[in-house]
């Protein structure tokens, strides 16, 4: 036997206005009665916010059938003995596990300092440790060090570097004279960038390059500072790094008390 009580009004306006179901119905006020089991607005908010947000119900009918359909599926579930299994068993207690923990990381991400200027600490040690230069550069990509080394050698007989890379190069940019456009450096595989860092403007690299994809002999012909993030404008990224180093630290402060004994198997 369903019976439902008639709070779908409040309910709809919480919904609608996205406040939480808890905010707007009274505590634990009764939205249905499932063969003697009670539902209530708070099972349906807690309901809703374990939802990801694309399979949420679009309506507070839908809402409402829901969480009622969830609660008589529990029930038949338990009389089919469900909740005995032990596949069930294992998968509960995992999933106690998930929210324990996050429960607790949610705790320490409250606890974070993310005042003013703890954030602007923050985005100062950002600034300090980025390279905020972008480059204009070219390249030429051989597979061999020896070609490389005579394209350079070319290059220094006032060879046209942007005839070379249609000629010679092996990479999707040769068509184009080894244009690679505006870029950040970390952009680069690290072999690239650090190079790339070392020339002025105008200059080529006098020995090749080694990287993942062959050989590369690499010409700057511009470069420029970036534009820095407004501080105003990026408190809300800054929030979540600051957030997120408060947790990283905590775990790794258990960790380093934790005593951890892994179990390796024996070499054969």
């Amino acid at each position: 036997m369903l019976k439902i009580t008639p709070i779908v009004a409040t309910l709809l306006l919480a919904l609608t206005t996205g406040t939480s179901f808890a905010e707007k119905a009274a505590e634990n006020q009764l939205l249905a009665t499932v063969n003697g089991v009670k539902v209530t607005a708070d099972d349906l908010n807690m309901y809703m916010n374990t939802q990801p947000a694309e399979a949420r119900p679009r309506s507070m009918n839908a809402a409402v059938e829901a969480v009622i359909n969830r609660e008589i599926l529990r029930q038949e579930a338990i009389k089919q003995k469900l909740d005995k299994d032990d596949d069930f068993k294992k998968q509960l207690e995992a999933q106690k596990a998930n929210i324990l923990v996050n429960t607790l990381l949610a705790a320490q991400v409250e606890k974070a300092d993310v005042s003013d200027a703890a954030l602007k600490k923050e985005y100062d040690e950002q600034l300090a440790n980025t390279d905020l230069n972008e480059y204009k550069a070219r390249h030429i990509l051989v597979k061999e060090e020896a070609e490389a080394k005579e394209i350079i050698s070319q290059l220094k007989k006032d060879g046209d570097f942007q005839k070379l890379a249609k000629e010679k190069s092996t990479g999707p940019s040769g068509k184009d004279g080894g244009d690679l456009g505006w870029f950040a450096a970390s952009t680069m595989v690290p072999e690239f960038g650090t190079a790339l860092k070392t020339l002025k403007k105008g200059k080529f690299t006098e020995t090749p390059v080694k990287t993942q994809f062959g050989w590369h002999v690499i010409l700057l012909e511009d470069q420029r500072k970036r534009d820095v993030p407004d501080f105003e404008k990026s408190k809300s990224r800054l929030k979540q790094v600051v957030a997120s180093k408060a947790v990283q630290e905590y775990v790794a402060k258990l960790a380093k008390k934790g005593k951890v004994e892994l179990n390796q198997p024996e070499k054969k």
